[in-house]
């Protein structure tokens, strides 16, 4: 997820590997973005995103939500919103337990990374543990962390590969 203030971010970002940007409050450019590009999801604060932060909005209008945290989750469910509608909001050590309770995760990685490569590597750890979803303003560069990270894994197969003979 890729945090955006105007539309031509949102095109960047989405060209650069994002699946969601986050336009927070600026409702407005929710209309605009989906004229753009068709191909990206929306979280924001308002009706017509595909993600919210309001366990209310989420509930009437059959958006996602993003909870602070899984208690938080737990309430939502209670109040009749699919688990698989929720995404729960962690730091890189929650991870686990959170995925090993259900729950689909959001992690930011922006805050306390130090540098590039800081970023970079909590989000391969990140993707390594299971991380759902990863906020960034380094969308290329954390794309092709968890593209590798998968690829190790398995779950993605490489880009190209080599057969070498001696």
């Amino acid at each position: 997820m890729a945090p955006v203030s105007a539309v031509a971010e949102a095109v960047a970002g989405a060209a650069a590997g994002a699946r969601l940007v986050d336009v927070g409050t600026a409702e407005a450019l929710i209309p605009a973005i989906r004229r753009a590009t068709a191909d990206v999801l929306i979280c924001g604060y308002a009706e017509g995103a595909d993600l919210v932060l309001d366990a209310d909005l989420a509930a009437w209008s059959g958006a996602g939500l993003i909870c602070p945290d899984p208690a938080a989750a737990a309430a939502a469910g209670r109040r009749g919103i699919a688990p698989e509608r929720i995404l729960v909001r962690v730091t890189p050590a929650q991870i686990e337990s959170a995925a090993d309770s259900g729950w689909a995760t959001l992690v930011d990685v922006d805050a306390d990374a130090g540098s590039l490569a800081g970023v970079e590597a909590v989000a391969a750890v990140c993707a390594w543990l299971g991380v759902s979803v990863v906020r960034t303003r380094h969308v290329a560069e954390v794309r092709r962390a968890l593209d590798m990270t998968e690829t190790i894994r398995g779950t993605r197969p490489p880009a190209w590969t080599v057969r070498g003979l001696a």
